[in-house]
């Protein structure tokens, strides 16, 4: 069923609408332009995309009991899909779209396969360009939405030039944008020179060149997970960190707001200090908007959407309110349309 209501306000990404025409499927919630003849309703907020965090292990927080706070949208960035599935389906979910890159790409003995947080069923090892492409196959089988690869070379062996070019070939000809854990001298300009689409964390482990960070800027997004950097008693790895990001944003560079939930942080919610943080590298804004709505890595409109108050006159005012956010799924829209 298809629904037209028009909302006090909306931000779409490229902007801001007033008295906007949003169009509610069963799949997706999305403004449109207006138009004649289409029956429509009214619902006194300001709707946003998703408020998203891009990089969350449901498997190692809280999620199951409490939930996503505000948040209407969360990406799992390495588990066991059937388990993960098993926990979305239990867990209080009302307004909240999960998505997930299924597991964790890696070779024998690379990371996270020796963690012990890291349960069976959560790695994938590749040791062949045919395995590469099967396991990308395999991923998107079990419904991803991206696909994930670790280059960790501080904690082991890392995917060799061809399997990771194997496995971001693959992905691309599926549609699938490819996220990296890039950890290491040398891994960052590895994983942009095979095509790799988003950094799964700001990189911290070295500083890295200004001539690195433009050839960056453009080519990959970086998702910010600067807090996990101490939670909020930080040290060099934040300071390293913060200070790549600055000068990625400063470039252009796309930047998405994401926690690394399960890491030192058991509740997904809005983290104020990873906000704080990003708005520390510069990410301000409309940059900052888009940074909590998925940045492009998912799609701007999805199952869910977030609502604002109707008083919410534009963007200082979105980024004051967002503590305020309510999450909502199409049915849940659908009902408030008077």
């Amino acid at each position: 069923m298809t629904t037209y209501a028009r909302v006090t306000r909306a931000w779409t990404g490229d902007g801001w609408v007033t008295d906007a025409v949003v169009v509610i499927d069963d799949d997706r919630i999305i403004v449109v332009p207006a138009g004649p003849g289409r029956p429509v309703g009214r619902v006194d907020a300001t709707l946003l995309p998703p408020l998203t965090d891009a990089h969350v292990h449901i498997g190692l927080s809280e999620f199951a009991t409490r939930g996503a706070g505000v948040l209407a949208r969360l990406l799992d960035l390495g588990w066991d899909p059937p388990a993960l599935a098993a926990v979305v389906a239990s867990a209080p979910t009302l307004g909240l779209e999960v998505r997930w890159a299924g597991t964790f790409l890696t070779v024998p003995g690379g990371y996270p396969s020796t963690r012990a947080w890291a349960p069976a069923g959560s790695v994938t090892t590749i040791a062949t360009a045919e395995q590469a492409v099967a396991a990308v196959d395999a991923q998107r089988g079990l419904g991803a939405a991206v696909i994930k690869v670790t280059l960790n070379a501080d904690a082991g062996p890392v995917l060799p030039d061809d399997l990771l070019r194997a496995v971001v070939d693959r992905a691309h000809e599926l549609g699938l944008p490819v996220v990296a854990h890039v950890e290491g001298a040398g891994q960052p300009m590895r994983a942009v020179a095979a095509g790799v689409d988003w950094f799964a964390h700001a990189p911290w482990t070295h500083r890295l060149t200004d001539a690195e960070i433009e050839a960056m800027a453009g080519r990959v997004g970086w998702i910010g997970t600067l807090d996990m950097h101490g939670r909020g008693e930080y040290g060099d790895d934040y300071a390293r960190a913060l200070d790549n990001l600055s000068r990625f944003v400063a470039q252009g560079g796309t930047v998405a707001y994401g926690t690394d939930l399960g890491n030192a942080l058991s509740t997904a919610d809005l983290n104020q200090r990873e906000v704080a943080a990003l708005r520390s590298a510069g990410v301000t804004g409309e940059r900052l908007l888009t940074a909590v709505t998925g940045a492009g890595l998912l799609p701007r409109w999805s199952r869910t959407a977030s609502l604002l108050p109707a008083d919410v006159t534009g963007t200082a005012d979105a980024l004051d309110a967002l503590p305020q956010a309510r999450p909502v799924d199409a049915a849940t829209l659908r009902a408030m349309v008077a």
